[in-house]
C-alpha cells in the first residue's frame, strides 16, 4: 500500500504527464491556426489557448472564447477536409 506522500507523488507525475501532453497539443493545434493565418494570443482571432490537466492526469485544451469570423473559417476548413477525405474514400471505392 502507497504511504501518502507516494501518493501524492504519483498523483502529482500523472497531472505534469498529462500538462505536457495538453501542452504539447496546444502548441501544434497553434501551428496549424498560424498556417491558416489565424493567430492565438490575438483578441480578433483566438484570444486563448491552453494546455490543461485533470488531478487525475487527464490532459485536456482549454480553447476559450474565439470570434464568430474565426468560428466559421475553422468550421468551413473542417467541412472541406472531411470533404476532402470522403471524396478520396470514394475514389478508392471506384478503382
Amino acid at each position: 500500500m502507497a504511504t501518502d506522500t507516494e501518493a501524492a507523488a504519483q498523483q502529482a507525475d500523472a497531472f505534469m504527464a498529462g500538462k505536457k501532453k495538453a501542452d504539447d497539443t496546444a502548441f501544434m493545434f497553434g501551428r496549424v491556426l498560424a498556417e491558416m493565418g489565424i493567430q492565438v494570443g490575438d483578441p480578433d482571432a483566438w484570444p486563448q489557448l491552453m494546455g490543461r490537466s485533470s488531478l487525475s492526469g487527464e490532459p485536456s485544451l482549454f480553447l476559450g472564447t474565439v470570434p464568430l469570423p474565426t468560428a466559421r473559417k475553422l468550421i468551413d476548413a473542417l467541412l472541406y477536409a472531411e470533404s476532402a477525405q470522403r471524396r478520396q474514400r470514394d475514389q478508392g471505392h471506384d478503382a
